[in-house]
């Protein structure tokens, strides 16, 4: 019957309503989100139809939130990331560090012995 009076009058926000939750019950989600725009479109002060809206966000949440939950180990864990190898040049620098501090304990050792011998 909405139909009918959508055809006379597009502008019908009670029919525009009204078929929304028609089709919100129907489960054709998108169309009823078309029709309750539409409405709110022509009352945009109907607390009706800002609480539809509301109501079909959330059922598309619950839907992805189900949705992301059944694929989620569908393909395996997702992939670690590799460590990155150390370039040449890292390298050489470690090596070069290692060895200057190794010369700077063997020096301070041999200072510290010399100095024992003196007294």
């Amino acid at each position: 019957m909405d139909s009918q009076v959508l055809a006379e009058d597009e502008n019908n926000a009670k029919a525009q309503f009204r078929r929304g939750k028609a089709r919100a019950e129907l489960g054709q989600t998108d169309a009823a989100r078309e029709d309750f725009l539409k409405a709110r479109k022509h009352a945009p002060e109907d607390k009706a139809i800002t609480r539809e809206l509301r109501l079909l966000d959330e059922h598309d949440k619950a839907i992805y939130k189900k949705q992301k939950e059944i694929y989620k180990g569908i393909f395996g864990p997702p992939p670690q990331p590799k460590p990155k190898p150390a370039n040449l040049l890292t390298r050489m620098w470690q090596w070069l560090t290692l060895i200057c501090q190794w010369l700077l304990s063997l020096i301070y050792r041999l200072f510290k012995r010399g100095r024992r011998k003196a007294d």
